[in-house]
């Protein structure tokens, strides 16, 4: 292939990133009314549904070296593909689901199209941007303006989905099938920008180093248990805050309204991640992580105080605005990260194994929120919760503080040596 066409593919494909990215990177319509719908309508039980997302995870941990295997082999193109089209499958099954068994199935599916698109996402991007001195300032800048654009696009549907579902509440849910088909037809764009393949059994040999270097890594291994703690407990609190909301019956119009604005500010807020990394430098993630878990703590707190709605409802949008916020920035600081440990050839190892790891966390802290709100409401839950993973935050942190964020110099050779 001549330089003159890798060129012309790449500046295709960052063209149409953003495009891409504006209704393709997550469920639109979905999320906003995920808990009333599987509540109200499917008779899931909120327990339940916050211990799905920790089978979502399981499912996704077994499945992601083979289906990083299987990218490598299919590429990075139709792997892309694949991903929107299980998704598409995964919400025709959320709309015919019949109990919380067969949930567990679609969360199966729903899983595998996630972790797909994990990997051939920023494998795209990254791929899609030549070698220079500032390729991780520019990869962070086409992130940061697609990543937006899908904050602005979820917003909008999540305000429409609380509205939708009071006329009928399996509208939202045809929408968003309806959104993952877009995906599919402008993923089929992209071009595919190959790579130098190596044989099978090589590459399965190079597949278990790699894996191996990323877990033992004494700067990777904190670096990616902090991006999953994060992960983890940005998910739950979602999750908790629509089961806050439902428990002081609030409609769901008004929760699509809340959720909207929290949407708005995650674009908004992700815009900043540059700026508020080089204040906080290393201690960035622990302070994210620190907001998160205060955020549990002030909720559950103001909630079993008896106040005035109108007065619990903007605390729940202070917290809920700190949340989206954290999450906004942590999109982008994700990939800045992720990046700097990676090569073109590096790359879909490193986003596997944080695909991987996030997960894990994901899964047990989605196991911790189960436990807790299977014996408390949700108001003792959120206290319970916020005070346990404060906990877990700081025992991180000084584990993280020998390790992670020194100067150069100071690493172990096998710290910064990558395996490539």
């Amino acid at each position: 292939m001549s330089k003159t066409n890798i060129r012309k593919k790449r500046r295709s494909n960052r063209n149409l990133y953003p495009i891409y990215s504006s209704i393709g990177l997550d469920y639109m319509f979905y999320y906003g009314i995920k808990v009333l719908f599987l509540s109200q309508v499917k008779g899931i039980t909120d327990a339940q549904i916050v211990l799905s997302t920790s089978f979502f995870s399981l499912f996704a941990i077994v499945t992601q070296i083979p289906l990083t295997i299987l990218i490598h082999k299919i590429g990075k193109r139709k792997g892309l593909i694949l991903g929107n089209l299980i998704n598409a499958f995964s919400m025709f099954l959320v709309l015919i689901c019949p109990n919380f068994t067969f949930f567990i199935l679609e969360e199966f599916f729903s899983a595998t199209a996630t972790g797909i698109k994990a990997i051939t996402e920023a494998s795209i991007l990254d791929l899609s941007i030549p070698k220079f001195n500032k390729k991780g300032e520019f990869y962070t800048k086409l992130k940061r303006n697609g990543y937006s654009k899908y904050c602005y696009m979820y917003a909008t549907s999540t305000l429409l989905a609380g509205f939708l579902y009071n006329a009928n509440p399996y509208i939202p849910i045809i929408l968003c099938m309806g959104c993952c088909i877009l995906a599919t037809i402008i993923s089929c764009s992209f071009k595919e920008i190959k790579e130098q393949q190596e044989e099978q059994k090589g590459y399965l040999l190079e597949l278990k180093d790699n894996f191996k270097f990323i877990f033992k890594s004494n700067r990777l291994r904190p670096l990616l248990v902090m991006l999953g703690l994060i992960w983890g407990l940005r998910n739950l609190f979602d999750t908790y805050h629509v089961i806050l909301l439902k428990e002081f019956n609030i409609s769901a119009t008004v929760i699509g309204i809340v959720l909207a604005v929290l949407q708005l500010n995650r674009g908004t807020m992700s815009k900043f991640a540059g700026k508020i990394n080089t204040e906080f430098k290393n201690k960035t993630l622990t302070i994210m992580a620190l907001m998160l878990t205060c955020s549990f703590l002030i909720t559950g707190l103001v909630a079993i105080l008896k106040i005035n709605i109108m007065v619990l409802l903007m605390v729940i949008l202070i917290t809920g605005l700190i949340s989206s916020g954290i999450e906004g920035i942590y999109q982008i600081l994700n990939s800045k990260y992720l990046n700097n440990f990676s090569t073109s050839k590096m790359v879909s190892k490193i986003y596997g194994a944080n695909t991987i790891m996030n997960n894990l966390l994901k899964m047990l802290v989605a196991f911790v929120g189960t436990l807790v709100l299977d014996n408390f409401n949700i108001k003792h839950t959120m206290i319970i919760v916020g005070m346990i993973f404060t906990a877990i935050v700081y025992l991180l942190y000084i584990y993280m503080k020998p390790r992670v964020g020194l100067k150069p110099d100071k690493y172990k050779p096998d710290d910064i040596k990558l395996n490539i």
